[in-house]
């Protein structure tokens, strides 16, 4: 898979220096050692996880500047995604039968950030004929769920008393669906070649941006696979902006994959995004830079919509529906027809009623307001559509405000 050329613009960093993190962080080979004296296991399994993993901590290093404070969990993530590849590798030994194992799909909800790709998800999760990739399965994903199990399954039980303790402003900014398929954030972490949205490690998006996925991708239907293994159906729902990096990774490992793809005015986009990444970043070790992270989200994004653009032309117009947020907004239903209808898929009478039963609960301003400036984040609305014209123009967006 070839990757874009682009180098995004160099953020001015802050006046004050960064601290020398030298020795802070562990190495990749640390890490692993940590994971194998933990589980008794020393099978990682397949990919080139380990140069995410080392992009990962020299990001880390030299761009994150993060509070000591953090150190502990944003480490513990790592060693638990690490955990979760020698598990796998041990299932995958005790049942070689998944080895062979079938799935559907995927329908794929991509496209910018904060476009509706989570309200359109989590309306069509709602309909038993999807699998829906669940954040709290993919958090630890051995053993694999089971459908009479799931309800009492540990993982969920306590990610519903996660979700319970989230602040009300990020509940503003996003909707926590406990049973509604997710950004495979996990995944993707365990293979250290997710889009890591959640740290300010800048180095990292941009190695990230360039990386081939292919094995990545090839990890993730591993690991799909064993999540499917015990818990039907087989048709897989993912909702994943960030794949837009890398659609044809994603078509190699998944070849019958089709794409509902998003759109809304940047303008919107990118402002909403970088205030909802800066307000999940760990605690800072000094003031944080909001314009730099204005900066990078934007450019991030912008060079994500180059890369799907440039792929949708190579993989066919055929495997994508547009769907505008405009549309989504103004008719929910028909914008979800619409959708059962490209897929050759029938919407049920008591799926309807549940999405217009979650429609009620969810629309807009249902949890609070989610208040932002772009100014805030050193950006404005002219710029950023300047900046996007070549997308604003492919799929006429309509521009709001």
């Amino acid at each position: 898979m070839s990757t874009d050329d682009e180098t995004p613009t160099t953020a001015t960093p802050t006046s004050e220096a960064a601290p020398d993190t030298k020795g802070r962080y562990p190495t990749s080979e640390q890490l692993l050692a940590e994971a194998m004296a933990a589980t008794g296991l020393d099978d990682f399994g397949p990919g080139d996880f380990r140069d995410g993993l080392d992009a990962l901590l020299d990001s880390l290093t030299h761009d994150a500047d993060l509070s000591p404070t953090t150190d502990p969990a944003v480490l513990d993530r790592l060693r638990q995604r690490l955990v979760n590849r020698l598990e796998v590798e041990a299932w995958y030994a005790e049942h070689p039968e998944l080895e062979g194992l079938e799935l559907r799909g995927p329908v794929d909800i991509i496209g910018l950030p904060r476009t509706g790709t989570t309200a359109l998800a989590n309306m069509l999760s709602l309909d038993p004929q999807f699998r829906c990739l669940r954040g709290w399965e993919q958090a630890r994903p051995v053993p694999p769920p089971t459908l009479d199990g799931e309800a009492d399954d540990p993982r969920r039980l306590q990610a519903a008393a996660d979700n319970e303790q989230v602040p009300a402003e990020l509940k503003a900014m996003h909707l926590y669906d406990l049973d509604a398929t997710t950004e495979d954030s996990e995944v993707l972490g365990m293979a250290f070649h997710g889009q890591q949205m959640t740290l300010p490690v800048w180095g990292y998006h941009d190695w990230w941006r360039r990386a081939d996925s292919t094995e990545t991708f090839a990890y993730h239907r591993r690991v799909v696979t064993l999540l499917q293994s015990r818990r039907p159906p087989d048709l897989w729902l993912f909702k994943a902006p960030h794949h837009k990096f890398h659609l044809e990774a994603i078509v190699a490992a998944y070849p019958d994959i089709r794409f509902v793809m998003t759109h809304r005015d940047p303008a919107k986009v990118v402002p909403s995004y970088t205030s909802l990444v800066t307000s999940i970043f760990p605690e800072p070790r000094t003031e944080p830079d909001l314009h730099r992270a204005g900066r990078e989200v934007s450019e991030h994004l912008r060079i994500g919509m180059d890369h799907a653009m440039a792929a949708r032309a190579r993989l066919g117009e055929e495997r994508f529906l547009d769907v505008h947020h405009v549309d989504l907004v103004a008719d929910p239903f028909a914008t979800v027809a619409r959708t059962y209808d490209w897929l050759g898929l029938e919407l049920r009478p008591e799926v309807e009623r549940s999405i217009a039963e979650w429609h009620a609960a969810n629309r807009a301003g249902a949890h609070g307001a989610h208040r932002y400036t772009a100014e805030q984040f050193g950006l404005s609305a002219p710029q950023i559509r300047a900046d996007y014209a070549a997308y604003i123009d492919r799929f006429d967006v309509a521009l709001e405000g």
